[in-house]
């Protein structure tokens, strides 16, 4: 009998002179044949995409492993990282999370060292979050701090700390309007879902509440993902460290199409917050925010010269980097 166990175990291989009255027996038998039948299917499955993929670089191989990481799970992070703004996340994003009914112990602050930790704890009810955690100084530094602190295959939202409305776009008799997205909480799930499904790391919102720009389509071309609200199945890679923090954004929107060769977009759902205008954050560490977004702005279009152009004549006089469009 143990040579018979010995050989059930042994890849399934199993000896079809047992006695097929032993019902436990005859049960492994079926649980086993099933087992090898899946394995088949899939067998055949990889045969077919194989061909499809044959060229496939160990990058991308190591991409699809961090994909069934994170199929394994249904849960997500909402990471906030702030600086200087105790009072302004209390009445702008922890208030919106807040509306929108989204749990507490989904929700993290980020803040760059113990004073501001002190400050963060003092200011701000203990109700309204999860976890306050000492990360690093600087945007770019504290986004690459997050990454590196949770798990490969985590699914992170980062927003930031002055986020005033998440908006949902409704099309009726040809009429567009917007309102406040209807279920933050499964919109979120529904993001990571479809990053799952096509193997996609990162996702992200349209970068304006305004009907007349927004459009009822999910993309997945090369298209702006905005840093106010945004999405990644987290990976450690050194390719997705960010080197500047103006147009930080911009430089992750690149780094992602670069490596995956596809970003996810909701063009149905927007934004509404104030670039570029609220007290602390990147306002507090005294640079002068234009020339640093020409200097992010040249550099990165000479990092990726074939798929950017230099947009230096906007109204504002804040240079921006357009992203020239490919297919998925």
């Amino acid at each position: 009998m143990a040579d018979i166990n010995n050989k059930i175990t042994n890849k399934f291989i199993i000896n079809n002179k047992l006695n097929n009255n032993n019902n436990q027996l005859h049960k492994l038998i079926q649980t086993i044949k099933t087992k090898k039948t899946k394995k088949q299917k899939t067998k055949q499955y990889s045969k077919t995409t194989s061909k499809k993929h044959s060229r496939t670089t160990s990058k991308k191989l190591k991409t699809k492993k961090y994909s069934k990481l994170s199929n394994k799970q249904n849960k997500y992070i909402i990471v906030i990282p702030s600086y200087n703004r105790p009072e302004l996340i209390q009445q702008k994003t922890l208030s919106l999370l807040k509306k929108h009914t989204i749990k507490s112990s989904h929700i993290v602050i980020f803040v760059a060292n113990r004073e501001q930790y002190d400050l963060y704890k003092s200011k701000i009810p203990k109700q309204l979050y999860n976890k306050l955690i000492i990360g690093v100084k600087g945007l770019k530094n504290q986004r690459n701090y997050i990454s590196n602190y949770y798990p490969e295959g985590t699914h992170i939202v980062q927003m930031d700390d002055d986020l005033e409305k998440i908006v949902q776009l409704n099309v009726e008799n040809g009429k567009k309007t917007i309102e406040p997205i209807s279920n933050l909480d499964t919109f979120i799930k529904k993001a990571f879902l479809l990053c799952q499904t096509n193997n996609i790391f990162l996702w992200g919102v349209y970068p304006l509440a305004n009907s007349h720009f927004m459009t009822n389509t999910i993309t997945t071309d090369l298209r702006f993902i905005v840093g106010p609200m945004w999405g990644m199945i987290n990976r450690h890679h050194p390719d997705l460290e960010l080197t500047i923090d103006e147009k930080e954004n911009t430089e992750r929107t690149l780094q992602y199409w670069s490596m995956d060769g596809k970003v996810l977009r909701f063009n149905n759902i927007g934004i509404e917050t104030k670039y570029y205008k609220n007290k602390g954050g990147m306002q507090n560490e005294g640079k002068n925010r234009k020339e640093e977004a020409l200097k992010s702005v040249q550099y990165l279009h000479n990092k990726y010269p074939t798929i950017t152009k230099l947009h230096l004549g906007k109204k504002s006089g804040v240079p921006e980097l357009k992203l020239i469009r490919h297919k998925a």
